[in-house]
């Protein structure tokens, strides 16, 4: 077992410099799955998922098992999860998607799904973390009923552990405008075990004029995420209008339509 292993990774030492590489990335506590498919195997073919880390390991960089088809091979590891559909007849092809959760600044690194087959193709992965952003009450889309109420915006950003936080770097803009600092009033939460951000944007006395989207950004585009702010109200007046004139419309064109038979007969 050990000389199959040994074996294993000069075989994928040999691989560094294969130009088929994915540059993805993904944002820090989040879930990122990594798709391998590989055509032209036999049905008993295995497939083989190892990692190499970004930082060096005690005795340096090397290859890190991971999976064997389903089998675990890294048992010290509860993230790593891999969903193996095996040989499927139809497409040819072997199925395997290893999936992160939570991600972690130490995940960064290169990912390489391969076979056993000398003459297949290697996929490899090279993975970034990015700091995390998360909006409240919720990204997405925000319905206001009544207008002059308030409304607060919270933007958290968690850097990594590496990276000091900056709570100028995040900003609030609204409708691609930034918004001025006085409407802006920051809460700063720093963890021994993390470093975050939260900036609340208070809205106070709502009015037609603040619906939009507004969106949080850090570090000049690092990452950013938006909600979309609407009245309920506008938008029923708006439907009701539309209503309208597709009513006009058919009742129009209905007309016409009994004109024309009555000119035929």
């Amino acid at each position: 077992m050990t000389i199959q292993l040994f074996l294993l990774i000069i075989t994928i030492t040999g691989l560094v410099g294969s130009p088929n590489i994915r540059y993805i990335s993904g944002e820090l506590d989040s879930t990122i799955s990594l798709r391998c498919e590989i055509a032209q195997l036999p049905f008993n073919a295995v497939i083989t998922w190892v990692y190499r880390p970004k930082i060096p390991t005690v005795n340096g960089i090397k290859w890190l098992p991971l999976y064997a088809n389903a089998r675990r091979l890294a048992q010290n590891n509860r993230r790593f999860i891999v969903d193996y559909s095996g040989f499927n007849s139809q497409t040819q092809t072997h199925l395997s998607i290893l999936t992160i959760n939570p991600l972690n600044l130490s995940d960064e690194g290169l990912y390489m799904c391969k076979s056993n087959q000398h003459q297949s193709t290697a996929n490899m992965y090279n993975l970034t973390v990015t700091p995390s952003m998360k909006i409240l009450p919720n990204d997405g889309i925000i319905e206001i009923h009544n207008l002059q109420r308030s409304l607060n915006l919270s933007c958290t950003v968690r850097e990594l552990s590496t990276a000091i936080i900056d709570p100028l770097k995040i900003k609030w803009y609204h409708n691609k405008r930034p918004i001025s600092h006085h409407r802006n009033v920051p809460l700063i939460n720093k963890h021994s075990e993390n470093n975050q951000v939260t900036f609340i944007l208070h809205i106070n006395n709502l009015s037609s004029n603040d619906s939009g989207l507004f969106e949080c950004i850090y570090d000049n585009g690092l990452i950013s995420k938006s909600v979309q702010i609407f009245h309920t109200s506008s938008v029923l007046g708006y439907s009701k209008a539309t209503s309208e004139k597709l009513l006009s419309s058919w009742i129009l064109s209905l007309v016409n339509i009994m004109i024309i038979i009555f000119i035929t007969i």
